[in-house]
């Protein structure tokens, strides 16, 4: 798991925000999912690329958490869909291989490496689900063994420091 340096062009999204408990987050996600996917077949509208989730806070009790989809244009959204954007810049990726119950040691991973190359967080970052692809309907009896699921970890960061 190598943490690299990407400078990305801003990309657009189509998304679900809301605030859930944590013990409601994966059928919060689950709905959110199956939204955008509705939504997309609706519209005629190709993800761009694999959903993401973006976790604006996560405490103890509860989440205001960000599911989203990259599409290839700015669309206009419909009931909990809102158009949005992620960010250009330059961005630290890390790639996590596994199930999800060791995430917390490659955001470690990845909180280090940013402060060791003299470089800052400059937002909210979010997690790419490789094994998700949004063009089918989302049906988890399909998808891989959490074991063989690859989650990018993305974090936009600040230039290098010289000096």
């Amino acid at each position: 798991m190598t943490t690299t340096i990407e400078d990305r062009e801003a990309q657009p999204t189509i998304y679900v925000r809301t605030t859930v408990p944590v013990a409601e987050l994966m059928s919060a996600q689950g709905a959110a999912l199956t939204a955008m996917h509705a939504f997309l077949s609706e519209h005629g509208v190709a993800p761009a690329g694999a959903p993401y989730v973006r976790y604006h806070t996560f405490g103890g009790e509860e989440t205001d958490v960000e599911v989203g989809v990259p599409v290839a244009a700015a669309v206009d959204g419909a009931g909990p869909l809102t158009p949005g954007t992620l960010p250009a810049g330059p961005v630290a990726r890390l790639v996590h291989m596994g199930a999800h119950d060791t995430l917390g040691d490659s955001y470690g991973r990845l909180s280090a490496w940013v402060t060791e190359s003299d470089r800052e967080p400059t937002g909210t970052g979010w997690e790419v689900y490789h094994w998700i692809d949004l063009a089918e309907a989302p049906d988890p009896a399909s998808w891989p063994a959490p074991a063989d699921w690859r989650t990018d970890l993305v974090q936009p960061v600040s230039a290098a420091r010289r000096g």
